[in-house]
């Protein structure tokens, strides 16, 4: 389940989704939603994430 927040983007005013992450120890995290309101406890949990060079993107993608 991801947690999404919109806003208005001041320069285009177009909606942007955005998503609560972080990354420690070179794991990512995803803030998951609660439904209750309650702020005693935050909930993450790990996602399959991995940073790549932009180069290497672009030749995994021309090679597909």
């Amino acid at each position: 389940m991801k947690t999404t927040q919109k806003r208005i983007c001041s320069h285009c005013h177009d909606v942007i989704e955005t998503q609560h992450v972080f990354s420690e120890n070179n794991q990512v995290f995803l803030k998951n939603n609660c439904s209750n309101d309650s702020l005693a406890e935050e909930e993450w949990s790990p996602i399959n994430f991995q940073w790549i060079p932009v180069v290497q993107l672009q030749e995994r993608l021309t090679h597909v």
